[in-house]
């Protein structure tokens, strides 16, 4: 009996681990900069086929892009409703050169959800689905 209490608690533990990190693939990219005291227009989607995967038990996001990104997660600022239905998850994060950004995970009134990378001067977003 002891045996059997001990194998659910692992498994129990493991199935909380596991959950506490998601993986999505993006479809597609676009992409603004800052210049000239003024954000420039979202450029045109492009295709785009890369893994992602959020771990929020490590406090990590990681893109799998030609050059990896990965972004420690140093504070999380909660939930964000807009004015189009959808909803944001907002996370303060530093990259490996030591930039802080800003990753929102939002997902729209439609169910479709969306990555935003925003630094102080370029801010890009791709377009997630799970599989």
């Amino acid at each position: 009996m002891k045996k059997i209490i001990i194998l659910i608690l692992l498994l129990i533990s493991v199935c909380s681990l596991s959950a506490q990190t998601y993986k999505y693939y993006t479809y597609c990219f676009a992409y603004k900069y800052y210049e000239n005291n003024r954000w420039s227009d979202w450029s045109d989607w492009q295709d785009s086929h890369m893994l992602v995967v959020v771990s929020l038990d490590r406090n990590i996001i990681n893109i799998y892009s030609e050059t990896m990104q990965e972004y420690d997660i140093y504070e999380y600022n909660g939930e964000e409703k807009d004015r189009d239905g959808g909803t944001s998850l907002l996370f303060n994060c530093v990259n490996k050169d030591g930039l802080r950004c800003q990753i929102r995970i939002r997902v729209q009134s439609d169910g479709s959800k969306q990555l935003y990378v925003d630094f102080n001067d370029a801010m890009w977003v791709y377009g997630l689905e799970e599989r």
